[in-house]
């Protein structure tokens, strides 16, 4: 794997955090659409990878099943 791409899930992994911890710490009072922002971070990030890794979109990334034949997936 690319570095860029190494880069690109840490910042996504990044973000996915910094929201699961303001939502603990706040009990989940966050006004409507605070992370709205982020979210749409996230989705361009994810949009990016995907296209780094050469899918025609980013649900082509999410639900590709190669390489989960002994991994014990469930599809």
């Amino acid at each position: 794997m690319t570095r860029q791409k190494k880069e690109i899930i840490k910042k996504i992994d990044d973000l996915e955090q910094w929201i699961e911890v303001d939502v603990e710490l706040g009990c989940g009072f966050a006004p409507a659409g605070a992370y709205d922002e982020t979210y749409r971070e996230i989705d361009r990030l994810r949009e990016e990878l995907a296209r780094l890794q050469h899918y025609a979109s980013v649900e082509d990334m999410l639900y590709d099943t190669r390489g989960c034949e002994n991994s014990g997936c469930p599809w």
